[in-house]
């Protein structure tokens, strides 16, 4: 009869060991007839496991070193090469006033008054919308027809995305205040 170390039995290891089933028939095994063969064969399937338990661990420990080693790099280079646009090019020019159309705004308001009839199909609706001023049509075109989020949005007006939220509330309410005068 051979007889299984108390500490490694009572330990959290061999406690994970005995929830796989094989193995919990294995030691089921040992306690009803505690031979040496069975409990060489217990011995080797638990060294077996606790092998595997070590393997996890240090691929676990590589994946953690490996991420926090590449997420370095990553804002090393990022923080080497960012784009600023505010950047100057000289003393009096920036990269965004080489990116930005002065013609923007007054090409939008072209989209607004010529092809909105494309844009929509519910005449009482375009009527209402000209109650919004351009400002509150476009950021409505943006949020609805190109469906950009209120953040990317606020970045476009270089305001805040709560800002543009109750621009939307406010145009929608003004759409739908409209909409009940007519019903």
């Amino acid at each position: 009869m051979k007889i299984l170390n108390p500490d490694v039995v009572n330990s959290n290891v061999f406690k994970s060991f005995l929830e796989i089933e094989d193995y919990n028939k294995l030691y089921n095994a040992y306690l009803q007839d505690p031979t040496s063969s069975n409990a060489d064969a217990l011995n080797e399937q638990f060294k077996y496991f606790e092998k595997l338990i070590i393997r996890i661990a240090y691929i676990k420990k590589a994946i953690i070193y490996e991420s926090k080693k590449f997420d370095s790099k990553l804002r090393e280079y990022n923080k080497k090469y960012e784009l600023n646009l505010d950047a100057p090019i000289n003393e009096s020019l920036t990269m965004l006033d080489t990116v930005q159309d002065e013609n923007s705004s007054v090409q939008f308001e072209s989209i607004f008054e010529n092809d909105l009839e494309s844009l929509l199909s519910d005449e009482m609706l375009i009527t209402l919308l000209k109650r919004l001023n351009t400002k509150q049509k476009q950021v409505l075109y943006y949020r609805y027809v190109n469906e950009l989020t209120e953040k990317e949005i606020a970045k476009i007006y270089n305001v805040s995305q709560q800002a543009i939220s109750k621009m939307i509330h406010k145009a929608i309410r003004i759409l739908r205040e409209g909409r009940e005068e007519n019903d």
